[in-house]
């Protein structure tokens, strides 16, 4: 609504959006308080305008309320221009008082509606302006018989200490009701908070006993496919040489038996990603990034190709739950490929931290192959189609020194994901 967005422009900006905070409450009572008094009070200088009496007051009174605002909005304090602005409207009621019959005047009820503004707009200082108006009146009363006022007034109006006694009693009456309604409001509201937060801390509780079934689940699954599946994928391996080797005549069989080896291979080493996914602190971006340093120096190893890794010190960040496991598949995808068509001879792997993600990149000093447009390049396809289902940014970079690839991970604050869930 329009209202809503006027009352959170004038809000102190530590403040805005931010409903758990001890002070919000507070401050969005005053600037609301303030922003329907505003358009309220013009309501008076027009119709007394016409009857040619003062209105320089009212409008006084709504620059005031208009220096309290931005006081709240800039330097986050409004009981200051508040206070001023207080004291001011007493100065400006009793000028109209002291000149329309003191005790007697119509204008009065004025006081009242102060004393209505003050105790709503600041429920714990409110409370002092029942003091404050009884004093006022006590002060008007003075005046009154000291002015001989009350003498000069028909009989039918009552006596002044009859005047002063209603104008006191309704004033009690409604400060202490209304004093009392904004008192049973926050202790409503702090028993509402404080049954919000025994539910967080139990949803917390719940969560992290959750959390720690599902991480003894999470290992267990592990060891069970490491013993059972990886004790079969080998058996698998040993058989298939054993098989190779006695039919190294048979030109028919060989290829068959030299594939079931491979995928034997490619079947072991995905199953280790996989075990490392759910066995570790995988989301943590720097347990990644020793995982595929290790990874890309056992393989670049084999070839003779100088591989390099550095790391940006990111903080207390985290990957979203299947962010790791295509990081690993993409760069794995990535390196190989720098084997099979760059020819490079130096490889180099980095992490650096940004605001909301982390980019891993990998760059070669080899040379970049197009592509054959008639056979389909299932290697980059694959790595941008990742990319696409994860939400993470890519960008390849062709260059006659080298190729490059980065991804961008979104990443998110340990801290400040639990500051938001309290």
């Amino acid at each position: 609504m329009q209202f809503d967005r006027i009352v959170t422009y004038f809000m102190p900006a530590h403040l805005r959006g931010n409903t758990s905070h001890p002070q919000y409450a507070e401050f969005r009572v005053v600037v609301s308080t303030c922003l329907i008094g505003l358009p309220l009070m013009l309501l008076f200088p027009i119709p007394l305008y016409l009857m040619n009496k003062p209105v320089l007051g009212y409008l006084v009174n709504n620059v005031l309320v208009i220096i309290t605002l931005f006081c709240s909005k800039l330097l986050g304090n409004y009981r200051v221009p508040l206070s001023i602005t207080a004291l001011i409207t007493y100065f400006i009621i009793y000028g109209w008082i002291k000149d329309t019959g003191l005790i007697y005047s119509s204008n009065v009820t004025l006081l009242h509606m102060y004393l209505l503004c003050a105790i709503w707009a600041d429920k714990r200082y409110g409370g002092w302006a029942i003091i404050s108006n009884l004093a006022v009146f006590g002060f008007i009363y003075y005046q009154t018989l000291h002015t001989g006022t009350n003498m000069q007034m028909h009989q039918s109006l009552g006596s002044a200490s009859y005047a002063f006694a209603m104008n006191a009693l309704i004033t009690t009456f409604f400060g202490g009701f209304l004093a009392y309604l904004q008192f049973d409001q926050e202790r409503d509201r702090l028993k509402i908070k404080k049954l919000q937060d025994q539910k967080i801390d139990q949803l917390d509780e719940a969560v992290k006993k959750r959390t720690d079934q599902l991480n003894t689940m999470r290992e267990s699954i592990a060891t069970d496919f490491h013993d059972e599946t990886g004790n079969m994928l080998s058996a698998i391996t040993r058989q298939a040489s054993v098989l190779r080797s006695q039919l190294k005549d048979d030109l028919k069989a060989r290829p068959l038996v030299e594939s079931i080896i491979k995928n034997s291979d490619q079947l072991y080493a995905s199953s280790k990603d996989f075990l490392w996914h759910l066995n570790h602190d995988s989301d943590d971006p720097q347990e990644l990034f020793d995982y595929l340093t290790a990874y890309g120096q056992r393989f670049y190893n084999q070839f003779d190709v100088a591989f390099s890794a550095t790391a940006e010190e990111c903080g207390p960040v985290q990957f979203g739950p299947s962010a790791a496991l295509n990081v690993i598949y993409i760069f794995k995808e990535a390196m190989v490929n720098v084997v099979k068509h760059s020819g490079a001879i130096e490889v180099f792997f980095e992490m650096r931290c940004h605001p909301g993600h982390i980019s891993f990149s990998l760059q070669d000093n080899g040379q970049w192959k197009e592509t054959n447009t008639d056979q389909p390049h299932y290697g980059l396809s694959n790595m941008e189609r990742r990319c696409r289902k994860n939400d993470f940014v890519y960008r390849l970079t062709k260059q006659t020194s080298g190729t490059r690839i980065d991804i961008s991970v979104p990443a998110y604050d340990k801290h400040e994901e639990k500051d938001q869930h309290h």
